[in-house]
C-alpha cells in the first residue's frame, strides 16, 4: 500500500475519468464513470466519484474504506459556479487533502504542462480558458446550456433538432436532408414521441446527437455541414476572445475536438497545437500541490 495516494478526477457532463497515482507519480489505475458536472449533479457528484474510486481500488487491490491519506485533485464542469463548488466541497468525505477546480483549469494545465497557454474545451459543453504568466486564469463562456455552450455537442444537437422540428411541420426554409430525417426517426417519429423526448432531454441528450451530425457532415449532408461549420466559427470566437493577438499556445480539447477539427476555420487550425498531456495530468499537478489554486476571472473582467 503506497504511503500516499493521489486521486485525480476529470469530470464532465457526459463522463468522468478517475485515476489513482502513487507518491512517485506512477499511475496505478484509471476508470471511467458517468457525469459529475456540478451543473447536472451538484454535491451528489460525490456519490459517483466515491463509487468509481472504490471500484478502482478493488480492481488494483487497494483498501477502499479509508481515504484519509489520499490527496484529491478534482476538475469538474460547472465548478466555475462558486456556490455549487462550495456545496460540493462541503459534502466531501474525510480525505487527506482536497483541491477542486474547473475542468478547464486541469485541461489547460495538462495541455501546456502547467505553463501559460489557452485552450477551448469542446464536449457536451464548451468553454475557453487561458492561464496567464501571473498564474491567474481567464475564462470565456461557460454559461451552460441552453444560453451558452456555443459550438459544443449540446449546441449542435439543439440546433439540428430545431431544424428537424421545422421539417416535421413543413416550415423549414431550406431543403430537408437525410440528417433531418434521421433525427426525426431517432427522437420521434410521431409528435407525441418527439414531445416526450424534448420534455426529458437535458444537455447530455442533445450532445448525444452530435456524433450523428458529424457523421452526416462526413457524407456532405448540406444541413450537417452548415451546422459543423457554424460550430467551428463559434469555437474560433471563444479562442479569439481569450487571445486576440494569438500570443500564447492554443489547444483544442474535449470529446469533439478531433471530430470537429476538419470544420474549423483555417486560421484557427494553423494556430492550434496538440495538447502536451491530458487533463488527468493537470489534476495530478493540482493534487500534488505543484500549481496554484485556481484564481479565476471572467473574460470581460
Amino acid at each position: 500500500m503506497p504511503e500516499r495516494l493521489f486521486c485525480c478526477i476529470d469530470g464532465g457532463g457526459s463522463k468522468t475519468r478517475v485515476a489513482l497515482f502513487d507518491d512517485q507519480g506512477r499511475r496505478l489505475g484509471l476508470t471511467m464513470t458517468g457525469p459529475t458536472s456540478l451543473t447536472l449533479r451538484g454535491a451528489q457528484a460525490w456519490e459517483v466519484i466515491v463509487e468509481a474510486l472504490r471500484g478502482l481500488c478493488a480492481t488494483i487491490g487497494l483498501d477502499s474504506d479509508d481515504f484519509s491519506e489520499t490527496h484529491f485533485g478534482i476538475g469538474l464542469a460547472g465548478a466555475n459556479d462558486a456556490t455549487r463548488r462550495a456545496r460540493f466541497v462541503g459534502e466531501a468525505p474525510a480525505v487527506g487533502a482536497l483541491r477542486v477546480a474547473t475542468d478547464a483549469y486541469i485541461a489547460a494545465l495538462g495541455a501546456h504542462d502547467g505553463a501559460p497557454g489557452a485552450i477551448v474545451i469542446v464536449g457536451t459543453g464548451s468553454v475557453g480558458y487561458r492561464i496567464e504568466a501571473s498564474g491567474g486564469s481567464r475564462l470565456v463562456g461557460g454559461w451552460g446550456f441552453p444560453a451558452g455552450d456555443e459550438g459544443s455537442g449540446a449546441w449542435l444537437g439543439r440546433a439540428a433538432l430545431a431544424q428537424a422540428l421545422h421539417v416535421l411541420e413543413d416550415r423549414y426554409s431550406g431543403r430537408p436532408t437525410k440528417l433531418h430525417r434521421a433525427l426525426i426517426e431517432r427522437c420521434g417519429p410521431s409528435r407525441d414521441d418527439m414531445l416526450a423526448w424534448l420534455s426529458a432531454a437535458r444537455s447530455t441528450q442533445y450532445a448525444a446527437l452530435a456524433p450523428l451530425i458529424i457523421e452526416y457532415a462526413g457524407h456532405d449532408d448540406p444541413a450537417a455541414l452548415q451546422l459543423v461549420t457554424a460550430a467551428g466559427t463559434d469555437i474560433e470566437a471563444l479562442a479569439l476572445a481569450l487571445d486576440p493577438g494569438r500570443s500564447v499556445p492554443l489547444s483544442l480539447v474535449g470529446g469533439l475536438a478531433q471530430p470537429l477539427m476538419p470544420y474549423l476555420p483555417a486560421p484557427l487550425q494553423d494556430w492550434l497545437q496538440e495538447p502536451r498531456d491530458e487533463p488527468i495530468m493537470g489534476a495530478l499537478m493540482l493534487a500534488q500541490g505543484r500549481v496554484p489554486d485556481e484564481s479565476l476571472a471572467w473574460g470581460g473582467d
